[in-house]
């Protein structure tokens, strides 16, 4: 990866017009631990920065649908389905 350019366009190396969607706490994870949706989407081993934009790129109804399949993918934590429905419309919320 060319780092220069992610330099460049970031000054602090990071995109951070995510960082209410990435830095939102989503719950705590089976020890107790908080989880936020960047530690979810970077324990499933994806690029949680990608996601946001891949996400911020897509409708509301199918960046709806993306994400709450991955959180139901995330063993780490327990929620209710209304309760990661609510998660869910609040993250998308925040990217669009």
């Amino acid at each position: 990866m060319d780092w220069s350019i992610m330099m460049e366009n970031y000054p602090n190396g990071l995109d951070t017009r995510y960082d209410r969607f990435l830095q939102t706490r989503i719950g705590a994870g089976l020890n107790g631990t908080p989880v936020t949706t960047l530690s979810m989407l970077a324990r499933l081993g994806l690029d949680p920065w990608q996601v946001a934009r891949d996400l911020s790129a897509m409708s509301k109804e199918t960046a709806w649908a993306k994400l709450e399949k991955v959180m139901i993918s995330f063993a780490d934590l327990t929620h209710s389905a209304k309760n990661r429905q609510n998660i869910v419309t609040g993250l998308i919320a925040s990217l669009h």
